[in-house]
């Protein structure tokens, strides 16, 4: 009889702490249901936002790759289009008249070839290549074109550093682009003063001293215009014969001119 009524205190034991449970698991479920959907609730935003930014670099890389495309026809579309702008004209076609070397403009040349140092100088070199034969000329000259390659420039540097090459490239320079080279000629057809260097030494086998210095006091040559390629423009020398004070022959002057300036300021009325 005892054995039973302990199986019906057990039993009621148990009843009780399943009444107990049941209401506690309830909860529970309850509780993990809420945090489910709680969870759902908070990934919710951000899977949007995940799926926003893909949806976005797929839209960047769609813009990317239409870029490359218009890019690459663009860019065969721009080779292949003619040039919109007209090609400018080399100034090789237009030939500057020397006409604008009038008797004004030769007789401004000699106003500063007409001073001290021109006339010394040339007084001084005459005096003292005086006895200078042709032979004596030629091994100058060959001395001279081989300094032009070389280093050692003995005679050059005499011509180049003397007051009347120096009083030369300050004229030039005093121009703005107008002269391009100037160098005066002794009696002797000989360099006595340059504002650069030329390729040779001797000038009296050559038309810019046959035509002046050999015809007269008074002579003026003016040669053939020159395109020079290097600066596109055209230039032409101005050949005179220079005189002391007696009006006797000493010597000559080239004067190479830059036509292509001296045009451009005919028509700006400069």
């Amino acid at each position: 009889m005892s054995e039973i009524n302990r199986m019906k205190d057990a039993l009621k034991h148990a009843a009780a702490v399943a009444a107990l449970l049941v209401p506690m698991a309830g909860a529970a479920a309850l509780a993990e249901d809420q945090a489910e959907e709680g969870l759902a609730e908070a990934l919710q935003p951000a899977e949007g936002a995940a799926e926003e930014a893909v949806a976005g670099d797929e839209i960047d890389a769609e813009g990317e790759l239409a870029d490359e495309m218009l890019d690459e026809e663009g860019g065969d579309a721009l080779a292949a289009a003619p040039a919109q702008c007209p090609p400018v004209a080399s100034v090789q076609e237009e030939v500057p008249s020397t006409d604008l070397l009038d008797t004004a403009f030769v007789e401004g040349l000699k106003t500063w070839l007409d001073v001290p140092v021109v006339r010394l100088t040339l007084e001084s070199r005459n005096e003292a290549n005086a006895s200078l034969g042709q032979s004596d000329i030629d091994v100058l000259d060959k001395q001279w074109r081989a300094e032009t390659e070389s280093d050692d420039q003995p005679l050059i540097t005499a011509v180049l550093n003397s007051p009347l090459s120096t009083y030369l490239l300050r004229v030039q320079a005093g121009q703005l682009g107008l002269y391009s080279e100037i160098f005066v000629i002794d009696a002797k057809g000989l360099n006595a003063g340059q504002s650069s260097v030329t390729s040779d030494y001797w000038q009296g086998d050559e038309a810019k001293f046959q035509k002046t210095y050999d015809v007269g006091p008074s002579a003026v040559f003016i040669d053939e215009a020159e395109y020079h390629e290097e600066t596109d423009t055209w230039r032409a020398q101005v050949n005179v014969t220079l005189t002391d004070d007696g009006g006797d022959r000493i010597g000559a002057a080239t004067i190479e001119v830059n036509l292509t300036e001296l045009a451009r300021r005919s028509k700006a009325g400069i």
